[in-house]
């Protein structure tokens, strides 16, 4: 295991699909070995051995769900256990969630392989070699926690999910400083024509780099019932980069105009008053200055969503949105609906929650939380395209615009956005024009509508999955 990457590979058990044990030498398809084979060289040149001319550049592009973390947590475990004393490495990523991974990663094979990991101590932020003094240092865009380091090994994990090209530069220049440093790049294909796709071009075209694409989906713990949820659920642009691992000009909408509109229903009309036998939730999305202020107010009824009234203000630079705009809201709607359970931002408006949740029944919801703008995403967009929401004509219109800018045309300006842990949320066009005020709101409220009605099962969130 000492002098061979692939002897270390046949040692290592891993946990299938029945929760068992097996050897990972059982489980590894072709591609994975081809990556390994191309790679294995420069390891063990890292390592000391005497190999001539080693490939020490790569850029691997998996789909989804294709180990590439996984794949690399065990070259790592190799190097850290079996490396030349006093490596140094680097694993970066474009936020904490993402650099956590191949730490946990290396964690689950330490668990899984406690005699063979058992020298390997594990932090937060750092994994050492207790006996030879190897380490990894996990890392993310914070550019001046990577100058003046000399590493001697760098994993930049789903580089086209990193928003700045500062840390790759920086990066880049480190490892052109020890000759012997492996640099590997780990990715799902990206969006757009910008950086990262010039450093894949390059990459794909040099002598001196290992350029692997997988093509489309080859796992095969990969379920074909996944994939056709997936296929469904998502926008096309989204699923072709997550799954198919075709690079995108550009994100995917969240949703068409089409798909929203269906669930308008001419029947219905902002309602004044409550029913007696109904229970609501209402959610505000409150800005003071630049966004739109939304009060939503919906229940169940008949297994459906029906949304009973969306008042919007748009602010103006000389007249802000006041909070007292917020508590006249809530005072109308408590006083004229039965049952109403309130979701506030906890964060814009803590002082608000703190004066009424005594009074009525207030749930905190972080509004900029990605965990929960994830699931929010979810549930707004699954309710939607499964027809089970409806709202009255011109739900949301704001009165003084001079063109239609409702709920629908704005759902319908949404894009779709995924960060390098799979979490996905919704976001606008930052142009001044566009917004997504109501679209927070009214998935805040569904979210807690499903949360806490038995039709939720469908829904079948899963808050900490990449997968939807």
């Amino acid at each position: 295991m000492k002098k061979s990457p692939t002897a270390f590979r046949q040692m290592i058990q891993i946990e299938n699909d029945q929760q068992d044990l097996q050897p990972l030498s059982e489980l590894l398809e072709d591609w994975q070995q081809n990556d390994f084979a191309a790679l294995d060289p420069g390891w063990q040149k890292l390592a000391g051995q005497p190999i001539e001319k080693p490939i020490q550049r790569a850029w691997v592009e998996r789909p989804r769900g294709h180990s590439k973390t996984s794949d690399m947590a065990l070259q790592l475990g190799w190097i850290l256990l079996y490396g030349r004393p006093g490596l140094i490495g680097l694993a970066a990523a474009a936020d904490s969630d993402q650099a956590a991974l191949i730490r946990d990663a290396l964690l689950r094979l330490a668990n899984w392989n406690a005699e063979i990991f058992a020298p390997l101590d594990f932090q937060k932020e750092i994994v050492r070699n207790c006996e030879n003094g190897n380490q990894l240092k996990i890392i993310t865009s914070d550019v001046g926690s990577s100058y003046g380091v000399l590493p001697d090994f760098i994993i930049c994990d789903e580089l086209c999910h990193w928003t700045k090209p500062d840390l790759w530069y920086s990066l880049l220049s480190s490892a052109a400083k020890k000759p012997d440093c492996m640099l590997v790049v780990l990715t799902n294909a990206g969006v757009g024509r910008g950086w990262q796709w010039e450093i894949r071009e390059l990459a794909q075209e040099s002598d001196l780099w290992y350029f692997s694409s997988l093509d489309g989906p080859q796992a095969p713990w990969i379920r074909e019932e996944w994939l056709d949820e997936q296929r469904i659920m998502l926008p096309d642009p989204v699923f072709r980069r997550l799954w198919l691992n075709q690079w995108q000009h550009s994100d995917g909408e969240f949703l068409t105009l089409a798909e929203v509109e269906v669930c308008r229903d001419e029947s219905l009309s902002p309602q004044e008053t409550g029913q007696p036998h109904c229970s609501y939730i209402a959610a505000i999305d409150y800005a003071e200055k630049h966004d739109l202020t939304v009060g939503v107010l919906l229940h169940w009824e008949n297994n459906k969503l029906y949304v009973d009234r969306m008042d919007v203000r748009r602010p103006t630079p000389d007249h802000p949105t006041r909070v007292q705009w917020v508590d006249d809201w809530i005072a109308n709607i408590a006083q004229n609906f039965h049952r109403v359970t309130f979701i506030l931002d906890e964060y814009q408006m803590v002082g608000t929650i703190q004066r009424y949740e005594s009074q009525y029944d207030v749930r905190r919801f972080n509004f900029a939380g990605g965990q929960g703008n994830h699931a929010l995403a979810i549930a707004l967009r699954r309710v939607i395209l499964q027809r089970q929401i409806a709202w009255y004509p011109g739900c949301g219109q704001i009165e003084e615009a001079t063109s239609r800018d409702d709920l629908e045309t704005e759902l319908a300006s949404l894009l779709l956005k995924q960060n390098p842990s799979g979490r996905c949320r919704i976001d606008h066009y930052q142009d001044g024009v566009h917004h997504d005020d109501r679209s927070f709101a009214l998935g805040a409220a569904v979210l807690h509508a499903l949360d806490g009605n038995a039709a939720g099962e469908w829904l079948n969130i899963d808050h900490n999955a990449g997968l939807w």
